[in-house]
């Protein structure tokens, strides 16, 4: 007979309590541990940095909640497989099914004790860290709130994973399955989009996306918690999202569960029509996977590419037929291969010759509205897209939009050298994203050589739009200044810190002086040693370089006795030792490497004046520059590289040839 009244069964959901308690105990027994007892046993801080570690504690985004992320991400899986695990077996299955239960009634009452299991744990520790806050001196570390809050994300977390495990058990008879695919589902949307990316920039030359994983379909608590989302991001909005989102995927599972046949207990997919979803998935993502890696590692050409797609997908596609025919006697299964490696060399076919245009395509500037050009896909999305960010927040790097006619002109020329140079692979990475006319955007990646494309980048990067938005104090008043640091990163001599308004005043005076007069080849060359910081009235702090070529401030510093004693200067250098390290796999692998020592002070000038950090190959065998002196604190040591197949004076390298010769 089956049962008319309500759809919530007790003795289905005292039966799973009694099976299962011992799960809900453990996790509230670490619980007990991390928290209450952990509090009870330290003795409570009064620096204010450990009285914020102990109220942290409380927060499951802060740094120090690491285990119980892992539990909130653990234990309801494990209860979802368990308390479900009846869709597992054939014989349970059969026996759970004819009970005088309809399929709600089931499913209400499996998920009622599940939620009972993982809720109650949390309901015990939070009356008992209340306790404390009310008994004891904790109340001034953290607050009734702050433990209601920890309960209430806990829980909400604790309800989503659930949730996921049992739509994912819906789907599939096996309970390894179970396990694994309710993992893969939390990484799935991130690591498809990575891979995506991945793969595709590597046969479009240009390609970017003009997105990134955030947002709830992304945002699944693994991922969520891996990404460092803070409490502060997490609004009531979003609260209200994941709430909703927990009950969605409770009815959707309970909508599966209705569809889902007695019979397809013990499949790893329940549903026939799923399985070549199944298959084929498996097979791309192993393909994609297998061809990032082979790009990534071996830094191949398509070749390589096209060899790891193969072994990819080969393994992809017979361990997914493996574990549908339950069986490794799969290779008849062979036809399916090949129609997926046929439909799969058309698509890439397709992609190399760039049948849809996508790599050629470059705007006329008259369909130009703006232009973003710089090296982060992110502050373009928060300052264009989401528009959450303002474009002069020094987090983000003060974007360079450009609106100038003639600007978005040269721009657009390098665009098309770029889009026609495919073998280009060497410089910075930039993006050129433009907003036309009608509201859409197109965007584009390069590595870009800044010396390589000179023509183009000199008029831009001389023009007073890109400037202003490069430096930003350009558009400041000394008035808006409290100092300005000036350091040298090579040596520990300075800092200089200029906080007089009269000397503000007359700095900053020729720094825009100097900023406004500098020209392409100033602002591009390798000589950044020395930076300055200033910090605003209200404590916001923005980094420039001093560029060689300021000479106005360099005469102003030197003026003022402020260069001698901030800056390394060669008669401070007592030698320089080059240093070539022996490449693995090499014949020498395993001895020292040699070495060549410099005193001849010109030669030590030239190696002050390079920065090699900036245009520096990775592949390019480095060689190693140590400074050895003295300053008025005492002896130093400094340590730089360069690029041995730079220019460089005839002396120098000679010395790089000798150190080349002493390594063979």
């Amino acid at each position: 007979m089956i049962s008319k009244g309500s759809s919530f069964n007790k003795g289905l959901l005292v039966s799973d309590l009694k099976r299962f308690w011992w799960v809900s105990a453990l996790y509230g027994l670490f619980l007990f541990l991390i928290l209450p007892f952990s509090h009870m046993m330290q003795e409570l801080p009064s620096e204010e940095w450990a009285r914020n570690i102990l109220k942290r504690s409380l927060d499951i985004f802060g740094g120090s909640a690491e285990i119980q992320v892992l539990l909130i991400c653990t234990v309801p899986v494990a209860l979802g497989v368990l308390v479900f695990g009846y869709l597992h077996s054939g014989r349970a299955a059969a026996m759970m099914h004819s009970l005088p239960c309809t399929r709600l009634n089931l499913f209400i009452s499996h998920t009622a004790a599940g939620l009972a299991l993982l809720v109650l744990p949390v309901i015990v520790n939070g009356l008992v860290l209340a306790l404390l806050n009310i008994t004891t001196p904790l109340e001034e570390y953290y607050s009734l709130v702050d433990i209601l809050r920890w309960m209430g994300m806990t829980a909400l977390f604790n309800g989503l994973v659930f949730a996921l495990t049992v739509l994912v058990g819906m789907f599939t008879g096996n309970a390894a399955a179970h396990l694994v695919l309710t993992y893969i589902l939390q990484v799935l949307p991130n690591g498809l989009h990575v891979l995506m990316v991945e793969n595709l920039s590597r046969w479009l030359h240009g390609y970017t996306p003009l997105s990134y994983p955030g947002g709830l379909p992304y945002n699944f608590p693994l991922m969520m918690f891996a990404s460092g989302t803070g409490r502060e991001d997490f609004t009531a909005w979003a609260t209200a999202a994941y709430l909703s989102a927990t009950v969605v995927t409770f009815v959707v599972a309970y909508f599966i569960y209705r569809l889902r046949q007695v019979e397809a207990a013990g499949d790893v997919v329940a549903f026939p029509i799923l399985r070549p979803v199944f298959k084929y998935g498996v097979t791309a993502c192993c393909m994609l996977l297998a061809g990032a890696y082979f790009a990534a590692e071996y830094r191949g050409g398509p070749a390589v590419i096209l060899w790891g797609y193969f072994l990819g997908s080969l393994v992809g596609y017979f361990v997914a037929e493996a574990l549908l025919q339950k069986s490794l006697k799969v290779w008849s299964a062979y036809r399916g291969y090949l129609i997926y490696v046929a439909a799969v060399s058309v698509f890439v076919a397709g992609l190399a010759a760039d049948v849809t245009g996508y790599v050629r395509r470059v705007p006329d500037p008259e369909e130009v509205q703006k232009v973003y050009f710089g090296s982060s896909l992110g502050e373009w999305i928060h300052v264009e897209k989401l528009k959450d960010v303002d474009p002069g927040d020094p987090r983000y790097g003060y974007p360079v939009f450009f609106e100038e006619r003639n600007n978005i002109a040269h721009i657009v020329r390098l665009h098309r050298e770029l889009a026609a140079d495919r073998s280009n692979k060497s410089g910075m990475t930039r993006y050129v994203i433009y907003t036309l006319a009608d509201g859409t955007h197109l965007a584009r990646r390069y590595e870009v050589d800044e010396r390589k494309y000179a023509s183009f980048l000199k008029p831009v990067y001389e023009s007073l739009e890109y400037k202003q938005a490069r430096f930003p104090i350009l558009n400041q008043e000394p008035e808006e200044i409290k100092m300005i640091v000036l350091d040298d990163y090579r040596v520990a001599k300075g800092p200089i810190v200029l906080s007089e308004q009269e000397e503000i005043r007359e700095f900053m005076a020729r720094l825009k002086e100097d900023i406004l007069a500098a020209t392409f080849e100033e602002m591009t060359a390798g000589v950044r040693h020395l930076v300055m910081e200033v910090v605003e009235g209200d404590g916001r702090a923005t980094s420039y370089p001093l560029l060689a070529g300021y000479k106005s401030v360099m005469v102003w510093l030197k003026g003022k006795g402020y260069y001698q004693g901030l800056t390394l200067l060669p008669e401070e250098v007592e030698r320089v030792v080059l240093e070539m390290p022996v490449e693995p796999g090499s014949a020498g692998e395993g001895t020292a490497p040699r070495r060549v020592e410099i005193r001849d002070p010109q030669v030590i000038e030239e190696l002050l004046n390079i920065d090699a950090s900036l245009g520096f190959v990775i592949s390019t065998r480095q060689v190693l520059v140590i400074f050895y002196g003295r300053t008025a604190k005492g002896p130093f040591e400094y340590h730089s590289f360069i690029d041995p197949t730079g220019p460089v004076s005839e002396d120098l390298r000679a010395y790089i040839k000798q150190l080349e010769e002493h390594q063979s």
